[in-house]
This record gives C-alpha cells, sequence and structure tokens, in this order.
C-alpha cells in the first residue's frame, strides 16, 4: 500500500481489533524495538546451508541481496506425518520462545518453524528474527497508528515513548481509556530528538529574520547528555546518540561533567588546546569498543550545548526556544565543566548579513574554531522542542561545499546486489 493515509487505516485497525500482547510485539517489531540475543544472520546461513548446497545458496544470495528472501524461497519444505501442517506460531508465541531458548536449543526451534512455514510465514518470521522488518513504515507512521486509537497527538507518544518496553500494555490501556498515561520512572531517559529541514533559496522570502535566533552548526555528532537523580538521590549520567542509542561507555571521560540534572542536546567534539579540531579527528574516538587513556588524552571529547531540554524540576521542551536558550545559558554557568560549554548564537539583522557570517564564520564569531563549522541553524524564537521534523521550525543552512567531478572505471565480476569488483581500477579527479 503506497499510500501514507491507507497504511495509518491498516495499521490502526490491526491495533484495534488484535488482543494483547500481540499487537504490542506487532508495534515493536514496526518500531526497530525488537531484539534477540542468540538469533543472528550467521545461524540462518548456517542452517540454509546445512539443507542445501553452499554453493547454490552463495549463488542465489549473491543474485536475491537478501538473506530473508533467500533462505525463504530455498527453504526444502519437510513433509510432515499425515501431510497436514500445525496452525502457524502466534507473534506472541515466537517472541516469548526467541527470548527464552538457550544458544543451543535455538537452532532446532527454528528450523522447526521454517519446517512447519509457507514461503510468505518463513520471510515473515526471518525478518523478525534478523529486525529487518523494512515494509515501507518508519517507527513515526507506526506510532502515529497507535496514537489514533485514542485520538492522541502523535507528538504524545514519542515523549513517553523511551520509558516503555513492549507489548506495551499500559500503552495501550492508555489510549483505550483503561488506565493512567504511562510515566518514565528512568532517572536519565533519553527524550526524541527534533530535526531541522534544509533551507532553500526560495524559503527565505517567506520568513521574518527578526523571528529567528542563528548559531553555528558544528561538524561533530548530535548527542543527548542525560542527568538524573536516582530513588536513593544519586546521580546517573548517559549519553545517548540522536537515535537514542545509549553511547555512555564510549566516552567515561565526559560523564563527570555531567553532574547536575538536565537534558542538554548537544553536539560532540574533540577539543584540543581550545580548538575545536575536525570531524576527521573525531572519527578516531568513533565505534571504539575499548577506550584506552591513551585514546581519552590525544581526543579530550567535549560537548557544545545548544539546547537544554529538562533540569532538576522541570521538563523544558514546550517551552519557546529563546526561553529555553536561557535556562541552557543559567545551567552552563551553574555545571562550570571546562568539557562542556555554549554553542555561541550569530549576530544578524538581515538574511544578507546571515549569508556573510555563513560565508565567513571566522570573522563572524567562530574564530580559530571555523574549520569545524558546518554551516548555520536557524531556530525560530518561539519553537517548543518537537520530536521529529516539524516543518518551519528550525532549518539548517548547511556551508557551499568544495565540488569534485569523479569518474571511475571498474570491472564487474558477477551479478545482482552483491556483486564483486576487481581491485585494479583507474580513477580520474577534475575539481571546479
Amino acid at each position: 500500500e503506497p499510500g501514507r493515509n491507507n497504511k495509518l487505516r491498516l495499521l490502526t485497525a490491526y491495533l484495534r481489533d488484535t488482543p494483547d500482547p500481540d499487537r504490542g510485539y506487532a508495534l515493536a517489531a514496526l518500531t526497530g524495538a525488537l531484539s534477540f540475543k542468540h538469533a543472528k544472520p550467521g545461524l540462518i546461513r548456517d542452517l540454509i546451508m546445512d539443507r542445501t548446497d553452499p554453493v547454490l545458496f552463495g549463488l542465489s544470495y549473491d543474485y536475491v541481496g537478501d538473506l530473508s528472501e533467500t533462505v525463504a524461497l530455498m527453504w526444502p519444505k519437510a513433509p510432515l506425518p499425515g501431510h497436514n501442517n500445525p496452525p502457524p506460531p502466534t507473534l506472541s508465541e515466537v517472541v516469548t520462545t526467541l527470548r527464552t531458548l538457550g544458544k543451543t536449543e535455538l537452532p532446532k526451534q527454528l528450523a522447526r518453524w521454517l519446517d512447519e512455514l509457507d514461503e510468505t510465514g518463513r520471510w515473515a518470521l526471518l525478518k523478525l528474527v534478523t529486525g529487518a522488518l523494512r515494509i515501507g513504515i518508519s517507527a513515526r507512521l507506526a506510532k502515529t497508528a497507535a496514537a489514533a486509537l485514542g485520538d492522541k497527538d502523535p507528538h504524545e507518544i514519542e515523549l513517553i515513548w523511551p520509558g516503555l518496553s513492549p507489548p506495551y500494555l499500559e500503552l495501550f490501556a492508555w489510549l483505550e481509556g483503561n488506565g493512567d498515561k504511562p510515566v518514565n520512572l528512568d532517572p536519565a531517559p533519553f527524550r526524541p530528538v527534533m530535526l531541522a529541514h534544509a533551507i532553500e533559496d526560495t524559503d527565505f522570502g517567506n520568513l521574518d529574520p527578526a523571528d529567528f535566533i542563528a548559531e553555528w552548526k558544528w561538524d561533530g555528532i548530535r548527542v543527548q547528555a542525560v542527568a538524573g537523580r536516582d530513588e536513593r538521590g544519586q546521580i546517573q549520567a548517559r549519553l545517548y546518540s540522536r537515535t537514542g542509542e545509549d553511547s555512555t561507555k564510549s566516552f567515561p571521560d565526559l560523564v563527570p561533567s555531567l553532574h547536575l540534572p538536565g537534558a542538554i542536546d548537544g553536539e560532540l567534539l574533540v577539543l584540543r588546546e581550545g580548538r575545536v579540531q575536525t570531524f576527521n579527528v573525531l572519527q578516531q574516538r568513533l565505534n571504539r569498543k575499548v577506550v584506552s587513556p591513551k585514546l581519552i588524552k590525544d581526543y579530550p571529547i567535549h560537548l557544545r550545548a545548544y539546547d537544554l531540554l529538562g533540569d532538576d524540576e522541570n521538563d523544558l521542551r514546550e517551552l519557546p526556544f529563546v526561553e529555553r536558550r536561557a535556562h541552557l545559558e543559567k545551567f552552563i554557568r551553574k555545571l562550570d565543566d571546562p568539557r562542556i560549554d555554549l554553542s555561541p548564537t550569530i549576530a544578524f539583522d538581515s538574511w544578507e548579513a546571515l549569508m556573510a557570517a555563513r560565508a565567513d564564520p571566522a570573522s563572524a564569531g567562530a574564530g580559530e574554531d571555523a574549520e569545524a563549522v558546518e554551516g548555520v541553524m536557524l531556530k525560530r524564537r518561539d519553537a517548543p522542542y518537537l520530536p521529529g521534523r516539524p516543518k518551519g521550525q528550525w532549518w539548517k543552512w548547511k556551508r557551499d561545499p568544495h565540488i569534485i567531478d569523479a569518474v571511475l572505471m571498474y570491472a564487474q565480476r558477477g551479478h545482482g546486489k552483491r556483486s564483486s569488483y576487481y581491485s585494479d581500477y583507474t580513477f580520474g579527479v577534475w575539481t571546479s
């Protein structure tokens, strides 16, 4: 179904008509919130290669390019006694079994299900197992369909979502008027981030410069730094990626700086001798399983704060940006930590003035950090902090890139999505 409204209609009808806990696990699958410790793609490859010719599987997988689809079509269906298949397992049965079975028991159960199901059932099972159920429905759309059950604003779902877990019994009870609104009891919860639209030249004619605050867009990693008090009154601090992934262990040197309750939306950077380094330098700190003292010393992490989403007493997200900015300035002063500072705003009174600042950040206030400026952010003074990408509230205006026109000549071996290429090639570049 290509139409968004029809997708919503179908999803909402399913969530209304399907009992708990199946509908909750379905919502989790659609939003990417299901994972199973021992069910990995490697296990599925081992199962299929035990039952078919490995070379034939390799060729088929190379041609199709999707593991679940390939295995669903190739799986040799075993004749069952009496030639009668049992009914397919329910979603709840699959989820519960995958969560409780040990690593050694799981292969036999998966094989049993694959034997009993048809091609479509096998495909759905494998997509569920691998967490790759991509069927043209975003997590936001699935949550919007759930909100429609109780005529709620989807933003309400987004705000409480980080504190929920499958099968979302409390959520559905609230949506259907059978329970109170769920409360997030996590002392340091993630808040869904607000995103910006890329601005076009034609947009400026409809915008008044007086309605906006401008600040630099730093070339780092967008993060959310959150600290809160647990039931014992102790500070718990976490660092999240913009998608909500907990990355605290990757940046232990920043955690002690988060010693006051609050939720900062900011940019993760590397700072050396007071200067922001380029993204290429920051990359040395990313995706590290082991963070050594030498790595911390050579690539010191810094947080440049954009926004304050909450403090020890209040959720600030519904306040206008100009008020949140005032709270943020006070919070950073009170925090008084060299690893966390305030992202400066850009003074301008016309779009021409801002264009000049964007073209020359060093002279417009960025100083020696100008090399790490990716562009400019425009934020409406009256904008609340809304999850997702609300139109007209935040705009990003990146600096003009250096243009490279490149021609790559290569020789291809094989066919399909997973084809390999010869390692020798000729690469010619013209720059303008």
